[in-house]
Order: structure tokens, then C-alpha cells, then sequence
């Protein structure tokens, strides 16, 4: 019990500051401090996923890395264009992947021991789906603006609303099965009502902004580390350096979108989204793969 508390003593408190902060923060404010994390802490924690990749299959030869180097990019160039062919389809894929990508990490420290992979795909992606269904309802006039400059589809708020129920059915539905969750049910209820209240009070970006990295990207970077360092002391500058590169890159990426689409400062976020949606799918199906893939090859060295 103690153990799961301790656990989220980094979402909580760092949700608490930026909610006392949002008081004293325009929403300009809020979105120079939205990006800020964003662009540091949400980005780095998804530069590492050749070196993940590696480590998982314990095959450092050349040629694997350079083949896994390709295949991340052409993923990250797929999106792109779904999203910019078929916005419509991508962005329901985005909010899928990205409901199951939060589910898995939030949900991974409980051990759930389950042969059933499709069961574990339900509920991770019920629990994301509770944390994206929350903040649509929540903010929806800001998310529909978004969601139809991206698609031109209409999204009203009871749909949001409802996504939102039936994902918490289902989670809540599923977890009475699995011991090691069902008993930290009402821990995870507490979260997602105090997540629920900061979402009504911050603008869109700040609340996305917080949760992505606080709730998702920081947790996940720690368990990186655990898994590509273990107990190195100089494991948090190795993982900054072998970040830099990818995380440059998706910097330059970013604002090179910006400047060849003459993008308006007003359409910046709709971009901004689509852009994260595009190298999430790569990052999403790497921290997936990783939970389930036994290697069995040798080193090569």
C-alpha cells in the first residue's frame, strides 16, 4: 500500500504545483510552460527507443541498428501521412495508441499476470482511454477547434462524455479480475478525480502538458533507466546523450513542418499535435513490444 502511494508522490505534488500555478498564469503563460515540458521531458523520453530496442534483443550489430534506425523513421514518415491523407482514420489511431501507450505504463507496475494479451490491450487502452476521455469532456470546446482543424470532424461533447463512461466500465469492469489492481481500485479512482478536477481548471495545453509528462513521460524515463542502466550512477547523463541526437531531430522536424506548410501561428497546435501523434506510433509500439518480447538470441557484438 505504502509502496503504490510512494509511487505517485511525483504526480500529485507536481499536479498541486501547477494547479496553484495556473492562479497566477495567463493562458499565454501557460503555453510557453506547456511547451517547455513538452519539447524537454515529453520528446526525451521517447529519443531512446533504438537503444531500448537493442538492449531487449541484445544484438548491438551495426546493421541492426541501422535497419532499426529505418524502420523508426519510415513509421515516423507513415504517420505523417495518414495524417495528412487520411486525417479522419489518424486521428482515431492516435487517440487509440496513445490511450494504450498512458494504460501500459500507469498500469505496468502492477504486475498483472495474464496469458491473455488481447484482455491486457482492453484494459490498458480502457485506462488511457479514461485519462483522454476525461480531458476532451472536460475541455471541449478547445479540443473540438483542435480536432476539427485536423479532420474537419465534429466531435460534440456527449460523445466525449461517453467515451469517457465506457472506458471506466470497462477498466473498472476488467480490474476485478487482477488482485494486484483490484485492491488499489479506489487509489486509481482518487487519481482520476483529482486528475479530473486540475483538467477543469487548467487551460487544454497545461493540463495535457502535465499529465504527459508528469503522469507518463518522467515515470517512464525511470523505467528506462532502471532497464538500460540499472544501478550505474552516471546512467541519467548516458541517457541524456544517447537522447540528444533523436530528440534534435524531432526539434528540427517539428518547426521544418512549421515552415514548409507556412503554417499560421494560430494553427500552430493542430500541427503541433499531429506531429507528436506521427513519432508516438513508433514510440507506442516499442514500449509494447518490450513488455512481451523474450529474446533468445545471443549478443553480437
Amino acid at each position: 500500500m505504502l509502496a503504490i502511494l510512494l509511487k505517485y508522490r511525483l504526480h500529485f505534488f507536481s499536479t498541486l504545483i501547477f494547479l496553484a500555478l495556473n492562479i497566477f498564469l495567463n493562458t499565454e503563460n501557460q503555453s510557453i510552460v506547456s511547451f517547455i515540458l513538452i519539447f524537454t521531458f515529453g520528446l526525451i523520453h521517447g529519443a531512446n527507443d533504438i537503444q531500448l530496442i537493442q538492449k531487449k534483443t541484445l544484438n548491438y550489430s551495426v546493421n541492426f541498428f541501422i535497419n532499426s534506425i529505418l524502420l523508426y523513421v519510415f513509421i515516423v514518415i507513415l504517420g505523417i501521412l495518414i495524417f495528412f491523407y487520411v486525417p479522419d482514420f489518424g486521428l482515431i489511431f492516435f487517440v487509440l495508441f496513445s490511450s494504450f501507450h498512458f494504460g501500459e505504463q500507469h498500469l505496468g507496475s502492477y504486475q498483472i499476470d495474464s496469458k491473455n494479451i488481447f484482455v491486457k490491450i482492453i484494459l490498458y487502452t480502457s485506462y488511457g482511454s479514461i485519462i483522454l476521455g476525461l480531458l476532451f469532456s472536460l475541455q471541449w470546446l478547445d479540443t473540438h477547434v483542435i480536432i476539427y482543424e485536423i479532420s474537419e470532424l465534429f466531435i460534440s461533447k456527449k460523445a466525449t462524455e461517453l467515451y469517457f463512461y465506457v472506458a471506466f466500465t470497462i477498466f473498472f469492469v476488467i480490474s476485478l479480475y487482477y488482485k494486484n489492481l483490484r485492491k488499489f481500485l479506489w487509489i486509481e479512482t482518487i487519481l482520476i478525480i483529482f486528475l479530473g478536477f486540475f483538467f477543469s481548471r487548467a487551460s487544454l495545453l497545461l493540463s495535457f502538458s502535465v499529465y504527459f509528462v508528469f503522469w507518463h513521460s518522467i515515470p517512464s524515463i525511470l523505467d528506462q533507466l532502471n532497464f538500460l542502466y540499472q544501478k550505474d550512477n552516471t546512467r541519467k547523463m548516458k541517457y541524456f546523450l544517447s537522447s540528444l541526437p533523436y530528440w534534435i531531430m524531432s526539434i528540427l522536424g517539428l518547426f521544418g513542418f512549421y515552415f514548409y506548410f507556412h503554417t499560421k501561428p494560430e494553427t500552430f497546435l493542430p500541427l503541433f499535435f499531429s506531429f507528436l501523434a506521427a513519432i508516438t506510433f513508433p514510440h507506442t509500439i516499442v514500449m509494447g513490444w518490450l513488455k512481451i518480447y523474450k529474446p533468445e538470441t545471443k549478443i553480437k557484438k
